[in-house]
Protein backbone atom coordinates (compact mmCIF):
# COMPACT_ATOMS: atom_id res chain seq x y z
CA UNK A 1 0.00 0.00 0.00
CA UNK A 2 1.35 3.44 -0.88
CA UNK A 3 2.05 5.98 1.80
CA UNK A 4 0.53 9.46 1.91
CA UNK A 5 3.79 10.89 0.62
CA UNK A 6 3.61 9.28 -2.81
CA UNK A 7 2.88 10.82 -6.20
CA UNK A 8 2.28 8.73 -9.31
CA UNK A 9 3.02 10.34 -12.66
CA UNK A 10 2.29 9.03 -16.11
CA UNK A 11 2.27 10.36 -19.64
CA UNK A 12 -1.11 10.34 -21.37
CA UNK A 13 -1.94 7.16 -23.27
CA UNK A 14 -1.73 6.72 -27.03
CA UNK A 15 -3.55 9.44 -28.97
CA UNK A 16 -5.12 9.82 -32.38
CA UNK A 17 -2.47 10.79 -34.96
CA UNK A 18 -3.93 14.15 -35.97
CA UNK A 19 -5.67 17.18 -34.56
CA UNK A 20 -4.87 20.13 -32.31
CA UNK A 21 -6.26 18.38 -29.21
CA UNK A 22 -6.49 14.70 -30.22
CA UNK A 23 -8.51 12.13 -28.32
CA UNK A 24 -7.11 8.78 -27.25
CA UNK A 25 -6.82 5.99 -29.79
CA UNK A 26 -8.39 2.58 -29.18
CA UNK A 27 -5.07 1.42 -27.70
CA UNK A 28 -4.94 4.56 -25.57
CA UNK A 29 -8.37 3.86 -24.10
CA UNK A 30 -7.31 0.30 -23.27
CA UNK A 31 -4.12 1.61 -21.65
CA UNK A 32 -6.16 4.09 -19.57
CA UNK A 33 -8.29 1.19 -18.29
CA UNK A 34 -5.13 -0.79 -17.51
CA UNK A 35 -3.79 2.18 -15.54
CA UNK A 36 -6.95 2.21 -13.44
CA UNK A 37 -6.52 -1.51 -12.78
CA UNK A 38 -2.89 -1.05 -11.74
CA UNK A 39 -3.80 1.73 -9.27
CA UNK A 40 -6.93 0.03 -7.91
CA UNK A 41 -5.20 -0.85 -4.63
CA UNK A 42 -3.97 2.71 -4.03
CA UNK A 43 -6.33 5.16 -2.32
CA UNK A 44 -5.70 8.44 -4.13
CA UNK A 45 -6.50 11.90 -2.78
CA UNK A 46 -6.51 13.61 -6.17
CA UNK A 47 -6.08 13.21 -9.91
CA UNK A 48 -4.41 16.06 -11.82
CA UNK A 49 -4.43 16.55 -15.60
CA UNK A 50 -3.50 19.20 -18.13
CA UNK A 51 -6.34 20.90 -20.04
CA UNK A 52 -6.07 18.50 -23.00
CA UNK A 53 -8.52 15.74 -23.78
CA UNK A 54 -5.79 13.07 -24.04
CA UNK A 55 -4.72 13.60 -20.41
CA UNK A 56 -8.32 13.88 -19.22
CA UNK A 57 -9.29 10.67 -21.01
CA UNK A 58 -6.23 8.86 -19.63
CA UNK A 59 -7.21 9.83 -16.08
CA UNK A 60 -10.97 9.26 -16.45
CA UNK A 61 -11.03 5.54 -15.57
CA UNK A 62 -8.85 6.09 -12.48
CA UNK A 63 -10.97 9.04 -11.31
CA UNK A 64 -14.21 7.13 -11.85
CA UNK A 65 -12.93 4.04 -10.05
CA UNK A 66 -11.70 6.14 -7.09
CA UNK A 67 -14.76 8.44 -7.13
CA UNK A 68 -12.59 11.54 -7.54
CA UNK A 69 -12.97 14.70 -9.57
CA UNK A 70 -10.31 15.42 -12.15
CA UNK A 71 -8.38 18.57 -11.24
CA UNK A 72 -6.80 20.56 -14.09
CA UNK A 73 -3.33 22.06 -13.76
CA UNK A 74 -1.35 24.42 -15.96
CA UNK A 75 1.65 22.56 -17.45
CA UNK A 76 3.39 25.94 -17.89
CA UNK A 77 3.42 26.41 -14.09
CA UNK A 78 4.81 23.13 -12.73
CA UNK A 79 5.95 24.71 -9.46
CA UNK A 80 2.31 25.48 -8.55
CA UNK A 81 1.35 21.83 -9.02
CA UNK A 82 4.37 20.63 -7.03
CA UNK A 83 3.27 22.77 -4.05
CA UNK A 84 -0.27 21.36 -4.28
CA UNK A 85 1.07 17.80 -4.40
CA UNK A 86 3.35 18.29 -1.41
CA UNK A 87 0.40 19.56 0.64
CA UNK A 88 -1.70 16.41 0.14
CA UNK A 89 -2.16 13.83 2.88
CA UNK A 90 -2.71 10.87 0.52
CA UNK A 91 -1.17 9.72 -2.78
CA UNK A 92 -2.06 11.51 -6.02
CA UNK A 93 -1.93 10.78 -9.74
CA UNK A 94 -0.64 13.28 -12.29
CA UNK A 95 -1.21 12.72 -16.01
CA UNK A 96 1.04 14.83 -18.19
CA UNK A 97 2.99 14.81 -21.43
CA UNK A 98 6.35 13.55 -22.71
CA UNK A 99 7.90 16.96 -22.04
CA UNK A 100 6.28 17.59 -18.62
CA UNK A 101 6.34 14.29 -16.71
CA UNK A 102 10.16 14.01 -16.39
CA UNK A 103 10.30 17.70 -15.39
CA UNK A 104 7.68 17.18 -12.66
CA UNK A 105 9.43 14.07 -11.35
CA UNK A 106 12.67 16.05 -11.12
CA UNK A 107 10.97 19.01 -9.38
CA UNK A 108 9.37 16.65 -6.85
CA UNK A 109 12.44 14.53 -6.17
CA UNK A 110 15.52 16.52 -7.14
CA UNK A 111 16.56 13.48 -9.18
CA UNK A 112 17.30 14.08 -12.89
CA UNK A 113 15.14 12.07 -15.29
CA UNK A 114 15.78 10.99 -18.87
CA UNK A 115 13.49 12.63 -21.42
CA UNK A 116 10.58 10.64 -22.84
CA UNK A 117 10.30 9.89 -26.54
CA UNK A 118 7.10 10.09 -28.54
CA UNK A 119 6.85 6.28 -28.21
CA UNK A 120 7.07 6.18 -24.38
CA UNK A 121 3.56 5.52 -23.11
CA UNK A 122 4.14 2.72 -20.62
CA UNK A 123 6.24 4.31 -17.85
CA UNK A 124 4.67 4.87 -14.44
CA UNK A 125 6.74 7.00 -12.07
CA UNK A 126 6.26 6.62 -8.32
CA UNK A 127 7.87 9.44 -6.34
CA UNK A 128 8.26 9.05 -2.59
CA UNK A 129 8.47 12.54 -1.08
CA UNK A 130 9.80 11.81 2.42
CA UNK A 131 13.45 11.17 3.22
CA UNK A 132 15.06 9.35 1.67
CA UNK A 133 13.33 10.73 -1.42
CA UNK A 134 13.17 8.12 -4.17
CA UNK A 135 11.80 7.54 -7.64
CA UNK A 136 10.64 4.15 -8.82
CA UNK A 137 9.91 3.73 -12.51
CA UNK A 138 7.89 0.75 -13.65
CA UNK A 139 6.61 -0.33 -17.02
CA UNK A 140 2.89 -0.85 -17.24
CA UNK A 141 2.26 -4.46 -18.08
CA UNK A 142 -0.01 -3.76 -21.03
CA UNK A 143 -0.27 -4.86 -24.64
CA UNK A 144 -2.79 -3.35 -27.01
CA UNK A 145 -5.42 -5.86 -28.07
Amino acid sequence: MAAADTVYLVRHAEKQPQGQDPALSVCGKQRADALADSLAGVKLAAVYVTPYQRTQQTAAAVAKQQQLDITPYDPRQPEVLVQQLKALSQPALVVGHSNTVPQLVELLSGIAMAPLTEQDYDLLYQVKLTAPISVRISRQNFRCR
